[in-house]
């Protein structure tokens, strides 16, 4: 069975159970404040005719209550009280002394409970069986004289119509539960059906999706309501999000292969040339340069490869400390001359004066700054200038890489980060260039909080922006600058 089909199924189950659970408590409560009611309503109307006996009685001598006209009257006053309920006369002894004609009548008799309560002057009611399915309501009232008790009245009722009508309103009572819950879990069974549909949907459409058909987007049904619609966009845009990943790995791989395949290329041509022929020990000498130099680009190719990959599994961890910012940029400021002057390019440091500390990774953030500094050295034409630039922002400390370097294009703006993408492939391979520093620098500088940002124009220069926290205090804001 489909999985749409079985949740339908199971909450539909569970929905008619718990119907029929509050329909039962429901149904339980009504049928005993029925019970209850009807109850009260029969021992009301047995203790007003008891009291009508009571009051013709009152005066009655019991020493009288022995003869035959006693019991005529008696009977005819039973008559003319009620029809229904059966009554017997006790003395005060417990002696029965009269008995209505009713059959019932013969059900009377006077316990020792119902005995001790009359004799005390109060009612006494009771329920017993007289049979294996039938019962009757006894009541057991006092006759009271002369301001002391003369006689004890017995009035007993049949409870086989109450029970009858009682049993056919339970019957009614789970008839009617029974077709509502059954109603109402029907009802529920074909809404859910707008629902568990998609869901079935979405379900076949994830078996079926394969590299093919992942740029084939689910469209939900109308009337689905926003939880599906949710669902089909998350599925859509896992869809795109894995396909993007595809796209990535296939490029990965393209672009391992075609960085790993020239300088293997250049080994194997070079070291074909060097097994020709007599060689001097200088010609050798110079193969053997060129290929170290070739083996030296794969290693850092392979070392930047396996960072990268490393840090998509988390497993680089970054010791994070406060780190004196200004410090860290003079070094480099002075690095950066260093390396700036056989093409006399012009290094520039502006720095705020107050002492600023970031919560970093020195090692790491070392890294990315030198990157950067390298390149804009590197792009940037003989005589140019090259300005480490930063300041504060709020929480945020924001240094700027700016140079007058032969720019970038808007269109490989927006790929300057990716890995192995470079503006001229051919041009740069001499310099060692992989592709990979400006991806590797992008994931260092995400992995601390910040951020990293380019802005070029095309022969005129390039800038690029990294944002990183300053360390934080105990309560979690920023340690404030202090003056140097």
């Amino acid at each position: 069975m489909p999985t749409g089909a079985k949740l339908r199924n199971r909450l539909t189950l569970w929905s008619f159970i718990l119907l029929l659970l509050f329909l039962g408590a429901g149904g339980f409560f009504c049928y005993y404040e029925l019970q209850l009611e009807t109850l009260k309503n029969l021992d009301g109307q047995l203790l007003s005719i008891a009291r009508n006996f009571a009051y013709d009685y009152r005066e009655v001598d019991p020493a009288t209550a022995t003869s035959k006209d006693f019991c005529q009257n008696f009977n005819r006053q039973v008559i003319f009280q009620t029809s229904e309920q059966a009554v017997t006369l006790f003395s005060l002894q417990g002696v029965p002394l009269c008995r209505s004609r009713q059959p019932l009548s013969q059900q009377l008799s006077l316990g020792p409970e119902a005995e001790a309560h009359s004799a005390s002057g109060k009612a006494y009611f009771e329920s017993i069986n007289i049979g294996q399915n039938e019962q009757i309501r006894r009541l057991t009232f006092p006759i009271i004289g002369n301001n002391q008790v003369s006689f004890h009245l017995q009035l007993g009722h049949s409870l086989a119509a109450l029970n009858a009508g009682l049993t056919h309103y339970k019957l009614i009572l789970i008839a009617a539960g029974l077709a509502a819950a059954g109603s109402l879990a029907l009802c529920q069974w074909l809404f859910l059906g707008l629902f568990t549909g998609p869901i079935k949907q979405i379900a076949q459409k994830m078996d079926m999706t394969s590299e093919e058909n992942l740029n084939q987007l689910f469209a939900p049904p109308t009337l689905t309501g926003k939880e599906i619609e949710k669902l089909a966009n998350s599925y859509n845009r896992m869809a795109e999000r894995i396909g993007g990943y595809l796209q990535r790995s296939r490029q990965f791989a393209t672009d391992v292969t075609h960085e790993l395949r020239t300088p293997l290329t250049i080994l194997r041509g070079e070291t074909e040339i060097g097994l020709r022929g007599e060689k001097s020990a200088e010609d050798l000498r110079q193969v053997l340069n060129s290929n170290l130099e070739e083996i030296s680009r794969m290693g850092h190719l392979v070392d930047d490869l396996l960072m990268l990959s490393k840090s998509e599994l988390g497993e680089i961890p970054l010791k994070m400390e406060a780190l004196n910012l200004n410090e860290l940029l003079e070094e480099l400021f002075f690095q950066g001359k260093i390396i700036a002057a056989p093409k006399q390019i012009t290094v520039n440091l502006q720095a705020p004066k107050q002492k600023v500390s970031l919560f970093a990774d020195a090692n790491r953030i070392r890294q990315v700054f030198l990157n950067l500094l390298t390149n804009s050295i590197k792009y940037t034409p003989e005589g140019g200038t090259v300005t480490i630039d930063w300041s504060l922002q709020g929480e945020m400390a924001r240094i700027i890489f700016i140079d007058t370097g032969i720019g970038i294009d808007y269109e490989h703006q927006q790929h300057i980060f990716d890995r192995f993408y470079r503006i001229n492939k051919t041009g740069n391979r001499n310099d060692g260039g992989s592709g990979l520093g400006l991806a590797i620098a992008k994931w260092l500088v995400e992995a601390h909080g910040g951020n990293v940002m380019v802005c070029s124009t095309p022969g005129q220069g390039s800038s690029f922006a990294i944002t990183l926290p300053l360390t934080p205090k105990p309560d979690g804001s920023a340690i404030p600058p202090s003056p140097v």
